[in-house]
């Protein structure tokens, strides 16, 4: 909560260049509103073309790591807070086989992506997805028990 109220205050920040200028947006008379605005929405799906739960994503901006990652009910993944510049998302799923529990079906993805700002916030970008699967199984022990 309190990551929330500080970027908030501090997307609506003047700004100051080196000669001292100000480029403040309120100079241009532009009211910014004090909302967070989500860099990205990351829908990823499943094999059979359905919204995903339970992916890990993480993510670079402009080849840094970044933070801001929630997850909705729906499948869809919130990438980034007010975070603008060139984005590459790395997905990573893994679901155990119904019928083996030994192998599961394994998911990964990259997603290439710039996103803008304009004088006040981020323009959030949606995006739909799928991930490469293939199968990956583990040894089985004497006992018949998964390694």
């Amino acid at each position: 909560m309190l990551f929330v109220i500080i970027s908030l205050f501090v997307a609506c920040q003047s700004k100051g260049d080196d000669s001292g200028n100000p480029e403040d947006t309120g100079d241009l008379g532009i009211d910014c509103t004090s909302d967070f605005r989500s860099s990205a929405l990351v829908t990823v799906l499943d094999q059979e073309g359905s919204p995903l739960l339970g992916v890990d994503v993480s993510y670079t901006v402009d080849g840094v790591s970044g933070t801001y990652i929630d997850s909705w009910e729906n499948g869809t993944y919130v990438v980034g807070g007010e975070e603008a510049g060139d984005f590459i998302v790395s997905m990573y799923a893994e679901i155990p086989q119904e019928n083996d529990p030994c192998c599961s079906d394994v998911g990964q993805g990259t997603l290439e992506f710039t996103i803008d700002a304009d004088e006040c916030h981020v323009i959030t970008q949606e995006f739909e997805t799928s991930l490469e699967w293939d199968i990956i199984c583990v040894e089985v022990d004497e006992n018949g028990l998964c390694e």
